[in-house]
């Protein structure tokens, strides 16, 4: 059995009216996670995120082309930690992120973070070790563990998309209380991750 396969079960066991309103969406899950699988490919993945943080879409993919050039084609901790920060900055970067970027570097050069190995930890322990480094908030993490680690059970509450999709789903108002969205998402334990990639469709559907 798949992963989707088996998330699907799930959320029709536990919250079937979610599952019934999501049906359309659900021929667009994937059947397993992406998962970036090397060092230098979750490094890449993660210096996207960042470099996404408030962003559209277009524009964050327009600075991540200036910073890859700038490091000559090569996005590594070591051709990061070497560029110089003025010049991440007029790749587009503001410097809280340029700052970031060379943090989450530092960090793996000197062994205090292992990307890799964040798959094989529990998710609160990944997440604690991702945050420690600076401007890595719990959105940034989240992202990271849904689209590089792959992991099955994480709801970002931070994501506004995702809270105003629970909302409409649930017929709640705007600006529900966090602990009131937060009770429902519980329910889609151990498959949250599936859920948010529900909600976000639904999301994208409504703004179309």
């Amino acid at each position: 059995m798949t992963r989707k396969t088996a998330a699907l079960r799930h959320l029709r066991r536990v919250d079937h009216n979610f599952f019934r309103i999501t049906t359309p969406y659900h021929a667009l899950l994937p059947a397993q996670l992406p998962q970036k699988r090397t060092r230098t490919a979750l490094f890449v993945s993660l210096v996207s995120i960042v470099i996404s943080q408030q962003l559209s879409t277009a524009a964050a993919g327009t600075v991540f082309a200036r910073v890859k050039t700038s490091c000559k084609g090569r996005l590594t901790p070591l051709s990061i930690l070497k560029i110089r920060f003025r010049t991440l900055r007029n790749a587009g970067l503001s410097s809280a992120k340029t700052k970031t970027l060379k943090a989450i570097a530092r960090a793996i050069k000197n062994g205090s973070l292992d990307l890799l190995a964040l798959k094989n930890i529990p998710e609160t322990e990944a997440a604690l070790s991702l945050m420690s480094i600076r401007g890595l908030g719990p959105w940034s993490v989240e992202m990271f563990m849904i689209f590089a680690l792959g992991r099955t059970d994480v709801f970002s509450a931070g994501d506004l998309g995702l809270m105003r999709a629970i909302e409409s789903l649930y017929g709640l108002p705007k600006n529900s209380p966090r602990e009131t969205l937060l009770a429902i998402a519980e329910k889609w334990t151990p498959y949250r991750t599936y859920a948010c990639l529900l909600l976000w469709r639904v999301r994208d559907t409504k703004a179309g």
